[in-house]
């Protein structure tokens, strides 16, 4: 699985990449199908809020995309929140893959 870290109006450092690819390399182990992680790190100077962080997730999976966006004010929380839904949603491609699996070999 390979792994694509970059950043819009953001400087990724080491130690954001080394991070990222520690958290988004967990949903390795749910699919093997999973060819590709691409990962969008921005930062946006809100007026009322201050900075916004966002990270954005494109999975691809044999044939499938699946896309997902955090935010939070604090980096790390968005790229952990990023985390967690890409690993729901990829355990939920997964199920989808078993039970289709199932129907076809009837």
């Amino acid at each position: 699985m390979k792994i694509i870290i970059s950043g819009k109006q953001l400087k990724i450092t080491d130690a954001i990449k080394t991070y990222t690819e520690e958290k988004i390399s967990r949903i390795s182990k749910y699919s093997e199908a999973i060819t590709e992680v691409d990962v969008v790190l921005t930062v946006e100077d809100t007026k009322s809020e201050g900075p916004i962080h966002k990270a954005d997730g494109l999975v691809y999976a044999s044939g499938t995309k699946i896309k997902i966006e955090a935010e939070n004010k604090d980096l790390y929380a968005a790229i952990d929140d990023l985390a967690d839904r890409l690993e729901r949603q990829v355990r939920k491609y997964k199920e989808k893959q078993k039970d289709y699996n199932k129907k076809g070999s009837h």
